[in-house]
């Protein structure tokens, strides 16, 4: 059973890393509003110090200029580490995000997950989904905590000096804190949700209009695409001018309760003043440290809608965890057996193409059996993929037949049955190891080497730093074959008997893919193994399927 993604849980992937940089953030905003406080009792001390000859030779310049000098450098000191500390926290989030959404939704169900996930629209969004997940610590949390705990912090400081202060800054500023951020709550929320959906539908027409690029211009239909596509930005644009403009008015309702609150204070401050119950740099520190806490509160106009993107976010995810989880609970309730060997793979006058494509592999006619390799060769864009699509049960064939052990493919119940390497390729900011272990959390040491030595990866990890060897989000600090073959390898520990791989000797050299494809039959000895290549190989009493032009 999947559990839902709750925005509760995002800080605990990281707490150590979260609670450093709330912690420096906060000190960050303490010292800034310290050091013009300080900075405003030090100058007015000094110069009322500076017309009283009998005072000016025993006031201490040097403590609170130290004093200065040493906020100055913990704000400067602490904004760095902050930012530092968040964008790590940020980043490993992200990364912890999108390999526990790849696990739940890829390996749970590879093959019934694909309709939903298989199209780069579909992908597109997931990853964009993911990255607004990080707008509920950075944009909710993290403003929201700082600016209570430098309110209370002004109010002790208040206190302090004199009960009276507090009480007389307390209702504007709470005004402030509260209850202005509160009136754009639901609004904010609501323009939060519009935006997502304005970001998603203009994201849907850019990629359908790279996608469709060719069959618009011949059918005459991209002006109208164009217009729609303009159309849906201009809306988009819009909902962020929207976003904007209840941001503007709630940081001006804002200013306007903290300059109700320095108006407050004044008015009581001045007569303690002239009461010598308080002195003229102290009421000065007061009001300056008044003013400051506006940075603190600043943040806070936005942050529902920040919270609101992550809530739109979270719901878009678990959706499509509940439909892949659905997807497969039908798929259990219907009672659909799965295949066992030996099996027989057979398709009748097969078509298939990709929707919005012009054309596509046409009458195919093939027959598998356990222990047999399929070669698929042809040029690109002849439809290679698209065909292995539909063996992977990914695309639904246009026409004809495809049967499994002489049955519908779509009366048996895949997910455990077909293994498939895509082009594209999920490889996520984590050891080799755990990058490996996607597909069999379980899988020992010894399994995952004798997966690298069959994908002639194991002398490379010798020579780097073993099984935890670094691999960088997408793969970034290996090379493009490196990361097809440790794609490959995760999918061998899935060990499905019908394996479907689409370019896996990409970035070898001859002998290298030889011995990949040594390991790759020894393998499906009792399965079938399809491969798709740009090139020629040498395959002893393997079947060949070449795609050519109509």
């Amino acid at each position: 059973m999947l559990k839902p993604m709750r925005l509760r849980n995002l800080l605990r992937s990281r707490q150590a890393h979260w609670s450093l940089a709330l912690f420096l953030g906060a000190l960050t905003l303490f010292s800034a509003i310290a050091l013009l406080a300080t900075s405003g009792w030090f100058i007015t001390a000094s110069a009322i110090a500076g017309l009283v000859v009998s005072s000016s030779f025993t006031f201490d310049y040097f403590r609170p200029a130290a004093l200065i000098r040493l906020f100055a450098i913990v704000r400067t000191a602490g904004r760095y580490g902050e930012r530092v500390t968040s964008h790590h926290a940020t980043l490993s989030l992200l990364k912890d995000l999108r390999s526990q959404v790849f696990r739940a939704l890829t390996l749970r169900n590879a093959p019934a997950h694909q309709d939903s996930t298989g199209s780069a629209a579909t992908m597109h969004r997931l990853v964009a989904d993911i990255d607004r997940l990080d707008r509920f610590p950075l944009q909710f949390i993290a403003p929201w905590f700082w600016a209570v705990l430098i309110v209370t912090a002004y109010f002790l400081f208040a206190y302090w000096l004199q009960p009276q202060l507090a009480y007389a800054a307390s209702a504007g500023l709470l005004t402030a804190l509260l209850l202005v951020p509160a009136l754009g709550f639901w609004r904010g929320r609501k323009l939060a949700l519009s935006d997502v959906l304005a970001a998603e539908l203009r994201r849907e027409h850019f990629l359908e209009s790279l996608s469709l690029l060719t069959s618009l211009t011949l059918w005459q239909g991209w002006q109208q695409q164009q217009r729609d596509t303009l159309s849906a930005d201009d809306h988009y644009q819009e909902q962020h001018y929207q976003q904007q403009q209840l941001i503007s008015l709630l940081a001006l309702l804002q200013q306007l309760a903290l300059a109700v609150s320095l108006a407050s204070l004044l008015w009581f401050a001045v007569p303690m003043v002239y009461a010598e119950m308080l002195s003229v740099p102290w009421l000065l520190a007061a009001a300056l440290a008044l003013l400051g806490i506006h940075e603190a509160l600043v943040p806070l106009a936005g942050s529902f809608i920040g919270l609101g993107q992550s809530q739109a976010a979270r719901d878009r995810i678990n959706q499509l965890m509940q439909l892949n989880q659905s997807q497969l609970k039908v798929a259990e309730e219907a009672d659909k057996p799965r295949p066992s060997a030996p099996f027989h793979l057979q398709t009748e006058q097969l078509c298939a193409r990709i929707p919005g494509a012009l054309n596509g592999p046409e009458h195919i006619n093939i027959a598998l059996h356990s222990g047999q390799v399929l070669l698929i060769t042809g040029a690109s864009g002849i439809g290679k993929t698209t065909l292995l699509k539909v063996f992977a049960n990914t695309l639904a064939p246009s026409s004809g037949n495809y049967l499994i052990n002489q049955r519908p493919y779509d009366q048996w119940q895949l997910d455990e049955c077909i293994g498939y390497l895509p082009q594209q390729l999920d490889i996520f900011d984590r050891s080799l190891a755990s990058n490996l272990r996607l597909a069999d959390p379980h899988a020992s040491d010894e399994q995952l080497w004798q997966v690298l030595a069959d994908v002639a990866l194991a002398d490379w990890a010798q020579e780097q730093n073993g099984l935890d060897t670094a691999l960088g989000e997408y793969g970034a600090q290996i090379s493009g074959g490196q990361a097809r073959r440790i794609a490959l390898a995760r999918l061998l520990l899935a060990q499905r008997p019908i394996l479907l791989l689409d370019e896996p000797f990409a970035g070898l050299d001859s002998t290298s893919s030889y011995q990949v494809l040594a390991a790759l039959r020894k393998r499906q000895a009792n399965g079938i193994l399809m491969i798709v290549s740009h090139h020629e190989m040498d395959i002893p009493d393997a079947q060949r399927l070449h795609l050519s032009s109509p």
